[in-house]
């Protein structure tokens, strides 16, 4: 079987907001259409006054070229920036810096998820650099992963962690088919694998507010020294972007109908991830 060959031809700029290319299999010709093309929608106070009020997924289905546009209200959508919060490359750790977790996983529920970040103290920051998640609701096993992988993949940076668990957590588990739980809570569980959990903060809207001020509050980073956000998240944590990006959101009131929305995300792989981290 031959190696299919695409020939990619490189798009052509008429004017702003209008670019052009060829289908070399067909021939046609195609034009992109942005709403830049309108002189009169290029300022940024023409952008300002379109965006308010407007739900981030509904602007990149009208006007964006996002092909991701999840359903509903973003949470965090307002607030997240790919280029401001997303941190790429090597992780650089120095000693004052300190390794926190985060546990999601209710009694009923066979979605688990856990993220670990690492918290500049001095300057109240922190920057998630892993995460886990399951949807088959084996708590042993999940629980196992997530100790070996401190123990291994981040032994560097101490291995030691503090656990902050949702109160779900420590809720006895009644999830079928899972033998070995006996009838236990995840917490009794992560104290048999050496991880003594601690009940976060039970108003959502305590924690959401607290994520929203950290990533909107910067400080001057040593070493890279220029201002970040006090809260941002490694690349090699892509559920947990996902999330922040839209995936988290409101679900519509009534199909939709009026613009409103519940005052409760939507249950999916995005709110547990997302909850481990508030």
């Amino acid at each position: 079987m031959q190696d299919s060959i695409v020939e990619v031809r490189a798009t052509e700029t008429l004017l702003e907001g209008l670019t052009a290319w060829r289908n070399v299999k067909n021939g046609f010709r195609v034009l992109d259409i942005e709403y830049r093309v309108d002189p009169h929608k290029r300022t940024d106070e023409w952008l300002a006054q379109a965006r308010a009020g407007m739900p981030a997924a509904e602007w990149e289905r009208e006007y964006g070229k996002t092909w991701r546009v999840y359903d509903g209200k973003p949470v965090y959508g307002r607030d997240f920036s790919e280029a401001a919060h997303i941190v790429t490359g090597n992780i650089l750790a120095p000693r004052k810096f300190k390794l926190i977790s985060g546990w999601d996983g209710g009694p009923n529920d066979v979605n688990l998820a856990w993220v670990l970040g690492l918290v500049d103290t001095p300057h109240g920051a922190v920057t998630w650099i892993d995460e886990y998640y399951v949807d088959d609701g084996d708590i042993y096993g999940f629980v196992q992963i997530v100790g070996q992988r401190l123990n291994l993949e981040w032994f560097k940076l101490g291995g030691f962690s503090l656990h902050v668990a949702d109160q779900s957590v420590f809720t006895l588990s009644g999830v079928a088919g899972d033998q070995r739980t006996g009838g236990k809570a995840m917490a009794d569980i992560m104290r048999l694998h050496g991880m003594s959990p601690i009940a976060g903060e039970i108003s959502l809207a305590k924690r959401r507010s607290t994520v929203e001020k950290l990533m909107r509050e910067g400080f001057t980073a040593s070493r890279e020294g220029h201002l970040v956000p006090r809260w941002r998240t490694h690349e090699r944590c892509p559920l947990l972007i996902e999330a922040m990006q839209g995936g988290y959101a409101y679900p519509k009131v009534n199909m939709g109908v009026g613009g409103e929305y519940k005052p409760i995300p939507m249950k999916n792989k995005f709110s547990h991830i997302a909850n481990a981290m508030e």
